[in-house]
């Protein structure tokens, strides 16, 4: 799986840096992809249904062997595990949010739609499943009508922290950036341990002028998770905007070195090539 560029910001250096803006999509336990090579997308693990529960039957026990290759990466079996739950099973609404998630990484956005559609016509107050769509809608580029299910989702949900952190993002894109950074706040003031929500406010701060709000939010994602390349990334663009050529360079040799260990070439020669040009 290969991870792109989401919701690019720019900040001019000699060069043009890219910052990183990491989406949090609730989902299984696992870091998941869009085939879109503008897209870098994480996902944070939810807690799945009690195995208790769906065990006893086949369509649970199809459910969660969908779930197991998607883990692993196998999101095409994933789907046709997902498939003859839903057969045996159509109002297994977990199994329409499990297929979907496994379209949305296959990149194809409009099926994962069809999906989170028919979980929420099963399970109306099913808070993740408008989060889910709201992500998917947000990759068409329709953020309007991703922020109307992320606003649900919130409803439902008002502890909801990836929620508020993904309608930040659909905020931000739409150059809402005091509600974007309304949102990362209250992320992080449901989830202090936000790696994400901190990466992203950081970029709603750079992006207002505030490169030392910024930097102060990327050192606290660092902080949190050493091995975190877009918070380098990000941090070295910063301190390239504000003269410090080589607290620059240091961070996006660190954010390249990430890169590189994920094989995540794209990323990677990026970095690489800003280095050349600070340097």
């Amino acid at each position: 799986m290969k991870l792109g560029l989401f919701g690019q910001k720019r900040v001019r250096v000699k060069r043009t840096l890219t910052i990183v803006l990491v989406t949090a999509l609730s989902a299984i336990t696992s870091v998941s992809c869009s085939n879109d090579k503008d897209v870098l997308v994480t996902e944070i693990g939810v807690t799945p249904p009690s195995r208790r529960a769906v065990r006893t039957s086949q369509a649970g026990k199809l459910y969660l062997q969908g779930q197991s290759q998607h883990v692993k990466g196998n999101s095409q079996a994933a789907i046709a595990s997902y498939t003859k739950a839903i057969n045996l099973n159509p109002d297994y609404s977990a199994a329409y949010k499990g297929r979907g998630l496994a379209h949305f990484d296959m990149g194809d956005k409009q099926k994962a739609i069809a999906d989170y559609n028919e979980a929420i016509r099963l399970s109306p107050n099913d808070a993740e499943a408008y989060n889910s769509r709201g992500n998917a809608r947000a990759a068409l580029g329709d953020n309007r009508g991703a922020i109307a299910d992320y606003n649900e989702a919130v409803r439902l949900s008002p502890n909801y922290a990836e929620a508020y952190n993904n309608r930040a993002n659909a905020r931000s894109t739409l150059g809402d950036r005091n509600g974007a950074i309304e949102d990362y706040n209250q992320a992080i003031l449901l989830d202090s341990r936000s790696v994400i929500a901190y990466n992203n406010r950081g970029n709603a701060r750079a992006a207002q002028g505030d490169k030392q709000g910024a930097i102060a939010d990327y050192t606290e994602a660092i902080r949190l998770n050493r091995n975190f390349g877009p918070a380098y990334n990000n941090r070295g663009n910063a301190r390239a905007a504000q003269g410090d050529k080589q607290g620059a360079i240091e961070d996006l040799q660190k954010a390249a070195a990430i890169f590189q260990s994920q094989n995540n070439n794209d990323l990677y020669q990026e970095v690489m090539n800003n280095i050349k040009e600070l340097k």
